[in-house]
């Protein structure tokens, strides 16, 4: 997923949500509250992988660093 979807599943959720709150209508609450869980759990995982990804550079610029010394040498 990325960020745009999550944003938006995230919007559509509240508004489903809340006129399901309006309109006295428990299905679409519950779509909507579904809908904003999904955006939550998408910002999450969007979130470990930008971590990971990260990390994983942070790692390679390490290796880079001891492969030019050793090149050095």
């Amino acid at each position: 997923m990325d960020k745009i979807e999550n944003g938006k599943d995230k919007v559509l959720g509240k508004m489903k949500e809340t006129a399901g709150k309006w309109m006295d209508d428990e299905d679409l609450e519950f779509q909507g509250k579904v809908q904003g869980m999904k955006a939550a759990i998408g910002e999450k995982a969007d979130d470990m992988k930008d971590a990971v990804l990260g990390k994983t550079n942070d790692l390679l610029d390490k290796v880079n660093v001891v492969i030019e010394d050793k090149k050095k040498k």
